[in-house]
């Protein structure tokens, strides 16, 4: 039967995984070649727009430097009223400086107002070596230092020997406003979302729609002269992107839960299948344990009695003592037989309970007593502590009875080889009594304590099964009837030492 389930899941497993992993390779594929060639069209174009905002300040800022390169004296008239001019026609200019490189002095500054005190940052001899290699090269190029609010352009003056660095002080934002608001708006129109951040204040200088924060299909560009500054832009329509990335999402979520719901059935099956294996062979154990405790007692009363009633007992002694046989086994046939039974009614629900008033100790005493025979056969010390308060529950006697001896039973099975020893004890903790039931006996490993009162489990580890009969039923019937009466059974053991069984029962206050 194992091998007939378990080949019966590999090809449930197979069936299922085929569909799965066509779905798979679909879900990575699931872009087309033509969604590919029009989004890659798509993507150069935005591509383009954000470089042209970044060719009109490149515009912009190389209009201002042609203008201050000129072959001019620094004091004299025409230099001012180029750069009063500048002032004049670009509020984000504040300041403009030239500076000799070989005197290490500056040879011009201008403001727009007092509110501009410091000097511009002089670059290091890397730097301007660079500047100056650029220059030779025929490129005049021009580097960007940020500082707060403000940028600083640096760049040597073509006119001037290339030994004077000139430099323009800008209001970052307001070149933004000036120079590239107009731009961004012909480019925006009614097509698209342009935002210019700041990423080192974090902040928006220019938007033209929702915030970038709002953009969901997002793509940026940094500026060339502007350090920290970004451009961004979306359509306002969706894009090739948005809507493949919404179809594949769309497809993702019936994928994801086809494959939830697959996966949980399968796991569903396979515990089911494994549940039943495992019940299947519990039952089959069952079956055979319950057969041979059958089959013993059975055997012994078969042959005593025969002996008997062929008259071959010599003396009364042994006529006596076949006769205790034969009374003893058909009590634990009968103790079976009742198991079984009280078993099955709980498993219908069919068993009931006739609660009455119980003082503890007088029961634990009471069953001592009819309990201590079958004790002293065993050979068993046994050790009563009772607590001298005498507490009541609430219970059916003959249930918590039951309880009792099969926990009696189980410390006599399992119980010490030469020196079987039994501690029953009461005590009180807080508005509850518990009972404890020990024994000096093999013990019980920690993987088994979680599962010992499970029906038909058996700890069948060694020769223990042979040598401890038992059907399995016993520790689940008691923790069926503990629950049942609000209480609470806890197991406390360790190899080779023995266990403790507490019982814990409200008591009536």
């Amino acid at each position: 039967m194992r091998k007939f389930i378990v080949r019966t899941t590999i090809i449930l497993i197979v069936i299922i995984s085929l569909p799965l992993s066509f779905l798979i390779i679909r879900q990575l594929s699931n872009m087309t070649e033509n969604e590919k060639i029009v989004k890659g069209v798509f993507d150069k174009q935005i591509e383009t727009i954000l470089y042209s905002l970044n060719q009109t300040s490149e515009n912009v800022i190389n209009q201002w430097v042609n203008r201050l390169d000129l072959p001019l004296d620094y004091n004299s008239d025409a230099q001012d009223k180029i750069v009063n001019f500048l002032f004049e026609n670009n509020l984000a200019i504040d300041k403009v400086e030239f500076y000799d490189l070989s005197q290490h002095k500056y040879l011009f500054s201008r403001s727009r107002g007092d509110s501009i005190e410091y000097k511009s940052e002089i670059p290091d001899n890397k730097k301007i070596d660079e500047l100056k290699k650029f220059l030779e090269d025929g490129y005049q190029r021009i580097e960007s230092v940020r500082k707060n609010e403000y940028t600083t352009l640096i760049f040597l003056l073509k006119n001037r020997e290339k030994n004077v660095l000139g430099t323009i002080l800008i209001h970052t934002g307001t070149f933004i406003e000036q120079n590239l608001g107009p731009s961004i708006q012909q480019v925006a129109q009614q097509d698209f979302y342009i935002n210019v951040t700041d990423r080192k204040l974090n902040s928006i200088l220019y938007s033209v729609g929702p915030s970038s924060e709002n953009f969901s299909n997002l793509h940026t560009l940094s500026s060339w002269y502007l350090p920290d500054i970004e451009f961004s832009i979306q359509l306002r329509s969706a894009t090739i992107d948005s809507l493949v990335k919404e179809r594949s999402q769309r497809d993702n979520y019936i994928f994801i839960a086809v494959l939830i719901i697959v996966l949980l059935g399968i796991v569903f099956v396979i515990i089911s299948i494994r549940k039943e294996i495992y019940l299947s062979e519990m039952k089959s154990e069952f079956v055979s344990n319950v057969s041979h405790e059958i089959r013993t007692p059975l055997a012994l009363i078969s042959m005593y009695s025969e002996t008997l009633l062929l008259k071959r007992v010599k003396t009364k002694e042994k006529e006596s003592e076949y006769l205790n046989v034969i009374h003893l086994e058909s009590q634990r046939l009968s103790e079976m037989v009742n198991r079984i039974l009280s078993f099955s009614k709980m498993e219908k629900n069919k068993r009931t309970y006739h609660y009455s008033k119980m003082e503890v100790n007088d029961k634990i005493e009471e069953v001592i007593y009819t309990f201590s025979p079958h004790l002293k056969q065993m050979n068993v010390s046994y050790f009563v502590e009772l607590s001298p308060e005498n507490p009541a529950i609430n219970a059916d006697q003959e249930a918590i009875a039951e309880c009792i001896i099969n926990l009696l039973d189980n410390a006599i099975k399992y119980g010490n080889d030469t020196d079987k020893k039994i501690w029953i004890r009461t005590l009180m903790k807080g508005d509850n009594i518990q009972i404890d039931i020990e024994d000096n006996g093999i013990g019980i490993a920690r993987k088994h304590q979680r599962r010992i009162f499970e029906k038909f489990y058996r700890v069948t580890k060694g020769n223990l099964a042979h040598k401890a009969k038992g059907t399995g039923l016993g520790l689940n019937i008691v923790k069926q009837i503990v629950d049942n009466h609000g209480g609470q059974i806890r197991v406390n053991s360790t190899l080779g030492t023995g266990s403790c069984f507490s019982l814990i029962f409200p008591v009536i206050k």
